[in-house]
């Protein structure tokens, strides 16, 4: 989950990580119903120094050069009403490897429409994606991280937003947030949330079954999340079916520093 820095330049940073330091990468805005949006964004070579604007317009969206494996993009939400203007790095089908995030603050309240919307889309070589903190927002608008990482055919692990402040959301919601991650062997669980009685479909691909595991930090988590791994509950419908399937990962640790420890 994003690391919340307050001191931190912009509202949002995406932190990415590349193969090599060549070429151009896209980037795309979206707010509410503008779907190409037109704004500026800014980036920088590493984690440090001065920024660079960028000006993104609509479809073509903007270009900004690889100098270095580790690159950062900002913004300022730039909100219109409850509607907030976020990143695309769509179509990067190559090079880019990893995505961290990190914010201003957690956010809270009412989100509009198309927040994370195609935030990683068919981003092919991508290996690690971070989420945003929205532990203490109360709704969401439509298409809210609708195909937030479709097609990311080499994850391997894929955090879940955390909802358990949420108590609405719009339509596609999350829709097909995970299609055809053929490679995911982890769902990484914060509290249930809103999950606990909604079961929305991450569009998991059916071949995942019996090789995805979903993980949580404390006990509580753990026997909440197994409660929804029966039919037409979330888990199991993103085919995490059985409730051994299910583990936290903390007490498999210490289990594990123990049994060392005692040899």
């Amino acid at each position: 989950m994003a690391t919340i820095d307050p001191t931190q330049d912009y509202d949002f940073i995406s932190t990415l990580t590349f193969n090599t330091a060549s070429g151009n990468c896209n980037i795309l805005l979206y707010r509410g119903s503008e779907r190409f949006f037109s704004g500026t964004a800014y980036y920088r070579a590493g984690t440090s120094g001065s920024w660079t604007s960028l000006s993104v317009s609509g479809f073509g969206g903007g270009d900004f050069p690889v100098s270095n494996t580790t690159m950062q993009v900002a913004n300022n939400w730039n909100k219109s009403g409850d509607d907030y203007m976020t990143q695309s790095f769509r179509d990067q089908t190559s090079n880019l490897t990893k995505i961290d995030m990190s914010q201003k603050a957690v956010l809270s309240g009412d989100i509009g429409n198309r927040f994370m919307f195609l935030f990683a889309f068919d981003c092919q070589d991508l290996i690690s994606l971070d989420v945003p903190d929205v532990s203490d927002v109360t709704s969401f608008g439509q298409d809210c991280f609708q195909r937030f990482a479709y097609q990311c055919t080499s994850l391997t692990s894929l955090t879940i937003i955390n909802t358990e402040s949420l108590t609405s959301f719009g339509i596609d919601f999350m829709n097909q947030y995970a299609t055809s991650c053929s490679a995911l062997e982890r769902l990484e669980l914060p509290a249930i949330g809103l999950f606990a009685i909604n079961n929305v479909n991450w569009s998991v691909p059916s071949g995942r079954l019996n090789n995805l595991k979903g993980y949580v930090q404390n006990e509580t988590d753990l026997s909440d999340w197994q409660g929804v791994t029966s039919t037409g509950e979330t888990l199991y419908t993103n085919y995490v079916r059985s409730t051994s399937d299910v583990i936290n990962e903390n007490v498999s640790t210490n289990n594990s520093n123990f049994l060392a420890f005692m040899q």
